[in-house]
C-alpha cells in the first residue's frame, strides 16, 4: 500500500467518522419515537433490548466477514443498509415502522462496527503510526460531535415546525459516507484470515484466555452500557423538569461540544494524566452525576449530562488505542466485534431490567437506582485493575 493511499483513507476516515450518523435527530429522538411512533418508554426499552440482542448475534460473525472480505466492504454494505434504516425511520409511523426501521439498523450497524477501527488501525500500521491511533480516533470522532453540536441548534425550532424534520435532514450526510467509503482502499494485512468459523472461534478464546483484554472488554462495556440507558432518560428528564422543546437543541449543542473537545483532546490527555486516575475519574463523574439527578429535579441538573458527554469523548479513543494494541491484524475486526457483542449482551441485560423498574418505579428512583449500581460496578474494577495490569501501571 503507497504512503500516497495511507494519507487518502486517512483523509476519508476522517469524513466517514464526521458523516456516519445522522447529524439532527439526537435531541428529539426519543420524544420522535414517543409522538411518531406511539410507543411508551418502557416500550422503547424493549424494543432497544430486542435489536441489541439481534446485534449481539450478528456482531462477531460480522467482524468475521470484515477481517476475511475486507474492512471496505463490510463497511460499504453496512453504511448502505444504515442509510435505509435512515429513511424508514424518517418516512414511517407506528411502533411497527419503529421496529423494521430498528432491525435494518442492526443489520448494517453490525458490519460496520469493528471493521472501522481494524481499516484505521490497520492503515496506520502500513505507515509505521500506530501510535497515533488514539490521536487520530479521537480529533476524528471530535469532528462528528462538533458537527452534531452545531446541527442541535436547529434542532428544537425544526421539531416546532415538523417533528419528522430533525429525522430527515440526517439522511444526506450518510448517504454520503457511502461514497467516502466506497473511495477508501483496502490495506494489506500481515497474515490473511483463516475460514469464517475458525476466525470466529480463535477470536472468542483469544478474549476468553487474556486477562488483560477481558478487563478493557468489561470497563469499556460498562460505561457504554450506563452511558446508553443513561442517554434514554434525557428527554423524559427534560420533560419532567419542564425544559422548553426549543432549548433541547440548544442542551445538545453543549453535550456534543463537550464530546468533542475531550474526544479530540484524549491523546494529549492521556499522555498527562495516570490510566487509573482517567479510569477512576470515568466512573465517579458517571455515577456521581446520575445520583444528582436522581436527587434534585430541577431544570439546572440537565448540565450534568455534560459529565456523560466527557466520558462519552474521551473513553472511545482512550479505551480503543488500548485494546488495539493487544490484538493481531488477522482478527482484529473480530475482536473488536466480540468486544461490541458483549457490549450488546450488557445492553440486553441493563436496558431490558431498566425498562421493567421504570414501570414500577419513578424515574428519580430509576436513575438513583442506576447510579448506585455504576458506582458498585465500577468500583468492583477498579479494585481489579492493579492485580490484572500491575501497580506500577502508568498508562494503558
Amino acid at each position: 500500500m503507497e504512503q500516497k493511499f495511507v494519507l487518502r483513507n486517512l483523509r476519508l476516515y476522517a469524513w466517514f467518522q464526521a458523516l456516519r450518523e445522522p447529524l439532527f435527530w439526537g435531541p428529539v429522538l426519543i420524544t420522535y419515537i414517543l409522538s411518531v411512533g406511539r410507543m411508551s418508554l418502557s416500550q422503547i426499552y424493549v424494543m432497544e433490548s430486542v435489536v441489541v440482542i439481534i446485534v449481539m448475534l450478528l456482531q462477531i460473525p460480522g467482524g468475521a466477514i470484515a477481517d476475511r472480505l475486507g474492512r471496505k466492504r463490510a463497511m460499504l454494505v453496512g453504511m448502505c443498509l444504515l442509510a435505509l434504516d435512515c429513511l424508514l425511520f424518517g418516512i414511517g409511523s407506528g411502533p411497527v415502522w419503529m421496529w423494521v426501521s430498528n432491525l435494518v439498523w442492526a443489520l448494517g450497524y453490525s458490519l460496520v462496527s469493528g471493521a472501522d477501527s481494524a481499516l484505521l488501525y490497520d492503515t496506520l500500521a502500513v505507515a509505521g503510526r500506530t501510535d497515533e491511533f488514539k490521536r487520530f480516533e479521537g480529533r476524528t470522532i471530535a469532528y462528528r460531535y462538533f458537527l452534531i453540536a452545531i446541527t442541535s441548534l436547529s434542532v428544537g425550532y425544526l421539531a416546532g415546525v415538523n417533528l419528522r424534520l430533525p429525522v430527515l435532514l440526517g439522511l444526506p450526510g450518510v448517504l454520503a459516507v457511502i461514497g467516502i467509503v466506497a473511495a477508501m482502499v483496502e490495506p494489506p494485512r500481515t497474515k490473511p484470515a483463516g475460514k469464517h468459523w475458525d476466525v470466529m472461534k480463535l477470536s472468542v478464546l483469544f478474549v476468553a484466555n487474556n486477562r488483560k483484554v477481558k478487563w478493557i472488554i468489561a470497563y469499556a462495556v460498562l460505561l457504554s452500557v450506563i452511558g446508553k440507558v443513561w442517554f434514554f432518560t434525557y428527554n423524559p428528564y427534560f420533560e419532567l423538569v419542564h425544559l422548553p422543546l426549543v432549548l433541547y437543541g440548544w442542551v445538545f449543542f453543549g453535550l456534543n461540544v463537550v464530546a468533542g473537545v475531550f474526544s479530540g483532546s484524549a491523546g494529549w490527555l492521556a499522555k498527562r494524566i495516570p490510566a487509573r486516575v482517567s479510569i477512576l475519574g470515568m466512573v465517579a463523574l458517571t455515577g456521581l452525576s446520575i445520583l444528582a439527578m436522581a436527587f434534585v429535579i430541577a431544570q439546572p441538573m440537565v448540565i450534568l449530562a455534560l459529565a456523560q458527554n466527557v466520558v462519552r469523548g474521551y473513553i472511545k479513543p482512550f479505551m480503543g488505542q488500548f485494546l488495539h494494541d493487544h490484538l493481531d491484524s488477522e482478527n482484529r475486526a473480530t475482536v473488536a466485534s466480540v468486544q461490541s457483542a458483549v457490549d450488546g449482551f450488557g445492553q440486553v441485560v441493563l436496558l431490558g431490567i431498566f425498562g421493567l423498574v421504570l414501570k414500577v418505579f419513578s424515574l428519580p428512583a430509576s436513575l438513583l437506582m442506576l447510579g448506585v449500581f455504576t458506582l458498585l460496578a465500577g468500583g468492583t474494577l477498579l479494585v481489579l485493575y492493579p492485580r490484572v495490569f500491575g501497580r506500577s501501571t502508568v498508562t494503558p
